[in-house]
């Protein structure tokens, strides 16, 4: 796959193979391949995330689901930072999502905002840069943030 023996992404994919099985592995491709993903968007994917291939389906479908159904995100922003598989939709992912669209609505944030660096983020850092910063201005921020968008 392309990993230098010491790195830590090594051990890492190593991990990942020997946590599942070969047929498994090629379930959990075929199931990245059937939602969209080329050969290319995984094989960039697991070179920077290769426990994705650890992830349930029911999991991958969902979170799939969610960033090609919203617009502005796409299914690219997922095999170039997969990270955010691991997230929470409902927790994080969902909420930050909300918070942005109503700050971007309102002209508080530029449209080409990096939505994957916002997920990163702390959850105080978050809360702090986008949510606290704005709720007496917007008060829907708050809101948005809660679920209720």
């Amino acid at each position: 796959m392309g990993f230098k023996p010491s790195s830590f992404l090594f051990y890492s994919a190593l991990g990942t193979i020997l946590s599942i099985s070969e047929s498994k592995w090629e379930e959990k491709f075929e199931l990245y391949r059937s939602l969209g993903w080329s050969e290319d968007d995984l094989r960039s994917a697991l070179k920077k995330q290769p426990e994705i291939m650890l992830l349930s389906q029911d999991k991958i479908r969902k979170m799939m689901d969610f960033f090609s159904k919203e617009p502005g995100l796409g299914l690219s922003i997922l095999s170039s930072s997969p990270n955010l598989l691991w997230r929470s939709l409902g927790k994080s992912i969902i909420p930050r999502y909300s918070v942005i669209c109503v700050l971007t609505s309102q002209g508080l944030l530029n449209k080409d905002v990096n939505f994957s660096t916002i997920c990163i983020l702390k959850e105080e850092k978050f809360l702090e840069k986008y949510v606290i910063k704005y709720q007496e201005k917007v008060p829907q921020v708050l809101q948005a943030y809660r679920g209720r968008r």
